[in-house]
């Protein structure tokens, strides 16, 4: 296992990571819960995404949903799973656009201010 980020969810851990197991080849990536954040994490889950090699997992809670975000590495593409309750996943990579040749990633929460200004920064270039 490799790639792990880990959000905190409640008074629970969430670890998202990579598997990696060579044969036979997996190269998805699963889930683990934790009531800690250093150990005790469960058994990784079933794979959460498709039928395509995915790594470096990255993921957001909004408004109740989860959103990972990961890179088809194979494919050369981002894709991204969302799932309400952590079990069931639904693969939204056909909703989701990233700059061409995207790859590994994190998610950082900005203020509007913030952004505004980010934004317009790169207008004055």
């Amino acid at each position: 296992m490799i790639d792990a980020t880990i959000q905190k969810d409640g008074k629970r851990y969430v670890m998202f990571l990579k598997d990696e197991t060579k044969t036979p080849p997996q190269k998805n990536i699963r889930i683990a819960i934790s009531d800690k954040l250093t150990s005790g994490y469960s058994k990784p889950s079933l794979s959460i995404t498709g039928n395509y090699w995915a790594e470096g997992p990255t993921a957001i809670k909004v408004k109740g949903s989860w959103i990972v975000y990961f890179d088809k590495y194979v494919e050369h593409a981002y894709g991204a799973v969302t799932s309400t309750n952590l079990k069931t996943w639904i693969d939204i990579s056909d909703k989701i656009s990233f700059p061409k040749g995207a790859r590994h990633g994190t998610v950082v929460r900005v203020t509007r201010k913030r952004f505004d200004g980010v934004v317009g920064a790169l207008g004055k270039k």
